[in-house]
């Protein structure tokens, strides 16, 4: 609390400044001024909350500092002083909204209960601001706290205590009752796909606040209909699923009935504002105290529950059957493998997965099953063809396009394809042995200075080192290693006589760490050690 004493007379301001016991009432500090100048001045500068100021001064009346207090927005409770008992004064003084008109001379008990009233005044004053302050800050923010809290709550492990919800309902100021309704949301993105070079895209590439753009989605499709818009939470990183927080009016089965109906529209709106697939799953309507278990219950049956995108799936799935999972028909799927029958193979999958859907017994382990089996059956197959199929499906793609892949059935039908795919365009590669020889010579040509091992090579060409050996002598006629070596001592003789390296710079360049043995081979390969190699070729060229 400070206060600011405005006065020409230097001795009533001293007098205020000393006899006042301003301490008591609470007031921080007390500024001076002997005129509208310098109180204008320390107005600017500091924070004055209660204005005594006399009237009549010879650089301006206290009433002209009041109408410029009030003319910047200053809202100071004022006490004027004066020697006159004038009606156009008090009148002036009223109009200004100050708080007392005082007569001199001064009578510091009297003054002290005025100023003890003018801050009680200012306190509750500052208490409104603060409260307004505050009330505006929410409405501003309204959304944030709605979205800080529903994410605790909603993510928090276990279901907050009622005691303990209610306290972080009051700390949020969020007016929410225990009798509430709400009803949550769960949204699966579908943005990305396999182009035709096997390259996974997103249609999300331009879309820098994902987020944002759903809210305002979710909030613009949900504004004139039963469901208000509470909060939209992201549940993952890669910005695929969302939960959405709807509150209504009461709990029956016209409010879920509606729901899917408004969904269905919603999924078109998603599909065409941000091109992708979509599902959206519709948990049971719940009280503010159980939309905890009531969300995590939604999760974790839709991890349970397989379906086709862009569909509007209610939970819980009642009757589901449950069946011993038995598996497609295997040795037709691998006749198809063998004739390089794609499309019998991906036709026989679907109608195996949308048979267990419309008999409602497909749910993610028997997915699982399912996908080990299809798996299995393609690299038992590319086994028998010597690939190594733990080596070809080896990267992010394939990766990425498996744990995708028990989302939803096209995601299941979309790696099956690319394992079928790809798997059958590499035993193409293969069975023109020339292509598979051609890329282990370029792949020697070109690192024939590292430690190139069998191994190395069959991980580049996705075949058993044996099988590599063998159909690599076949069609050159000398065996890898061999190609390798020559390899070698053709570039070191370039570099023998093209450069004035020492040979065991030309060792080390050409992959033979040990000089000795690259010497051995050399002579083996030449008759001639390196130096003598060297010496021999240059004399032959220099001109007689």
């Amino acid at each position: 609390m400070n206060v600011l004493i405005v006065d020409d007379d230097r001795f009533v301001v001293a007098s205020l400044k000393q006899k006042v016991n301003w301490t008591s009432l609470g007031v921080k500090q007390t500024f001076t001024a002997s005129n509208i100048r310098q109180a204008k001045k320390i107005i600017l500068e500091q924070d004055i909350h209660l204005l005594i100021s006399d009237i009549e001064m010879p650089q301006g009346s206290g009433l002209e500092l009041l109408a410029w207090c009030r003319s910047e927005g200053y809202n100071v409770q004022t006490i004027f002083l004066t020697n006159f008992a004038n009606f156009n004064y008090a009148q002036k003084a009223i109009e200004l909204q100050s708080f007392e008109y005082y007569l001199k001379p001064i009578e510091i008990d009297k003054l002290e209960l005025i100023l003890k009233k003018a801050i009680k005044k200012v306190q509750i004053t500052q208490t409104n601001e603060d409260a307004l302050k505050v009330s505006n800050y929410w409405q501003q923010n309204k959304q944030e706290f709605l979205n800080h809290f529903w994410t605790t709550y909603i993510r928090n492990s276990e279901s907050i205590p009622i005691e303990k919800l209610e306290t972080t309902l009051q700390l949020n100021h969020i007016d929410y009752s225990m009798e509430a309704c709400f009803i949550p949301l769960l949204i699966d993105l579908f943005p990305y796909f396999l182009n035709e070079k096997k390259e996974i895209e997103t249609t999300l590439n331009g879309e820098m606040n994902l987020y944002q753009k759903l809210t305002t989605l979710v909030k613009e499709f949900f504004h004139k209909s039963p469901f208000s818009f509470e909060s939209l939470i992201q549940l993952n990183t890669n910005n695929e699923q969302f939960v959405v927080i709807l509150r209504c009016q009461n709990i029956s089965n016209q409010t879920i009935n509606e729901m899917q109906t408004l969904c269905t529209s919603f999924n078109s709106t998603i599909h065409t504002e941000l091109l992708c697939d979509v599902q959206c799953s519709i948990g049971d309507v719940s009280k503010l105290i159980g939309m905890h278990n009531t969300t995590k219950k939604l999760l974790l049956w839709k991890t349970e529950y397989i379906d086709f995108r862009n569909k509007v799936l209610l939970f819980p799935i009642k009757h589901r059957n449950i069946l011993i999972y038995s598996s497609p028909k295997i040795q037709l799927l691998d006749e198809y493998l063998q004739s390089g029958n794609k499309t019998g193979f991906i036709n026989i999958c679907k109608k195996y997965l949308t048979t267990l859907l419309n008999k409602n017994s497909i749910n993610y382990h028997a997915l699982c099953s399912f996908r080990l089996d299809i798996t299995q059956l393609i690299f038992t197959h590319l086994n028998r063809k010597e690939i190594l199929a733990h080596k070809l499906f080896q990267g992010k793609i394939s990766n990425f396009l498996e744990n995708q892949s028990l989302r939803s059935m096209e995601d299941m039908i979309i790696y099956i394809t690319y394992l079928v795919d790809v798997s059958l365009e590499y035993m193409s590669f293969i069975h023109s042995q020339q292509s598979v020889v051609k890329a282990i010579s370029t792949y020697i040509d070109e690192n024939y200075h590292e430690n190139i091992t069998r191994e190395d090579i069959a991980k580049i060409v996705y075949l058993s080192p044996d099988y590599i050996a063998r159909i690599f002598k076949k069609e050159t006629g000398i065996s890898l290693l061999n190609y390798i070596i020559k390899k070698r001592i053709q570039i070191a003789k370039e570099l023998l006589l093209s450069t004035n390296l020492p040979v065991h710079i030309i060792s080390d360049r050409v992959g033979y760490g040990n000089y000795s043995y690259f010497t051995k081979i050399f002579k083996k390969e030449t008759n001639h050690t390196p130096l003598e190699y060297r010496r021999i070729k240059l004399t032959e060229k220099a001109p007689s």
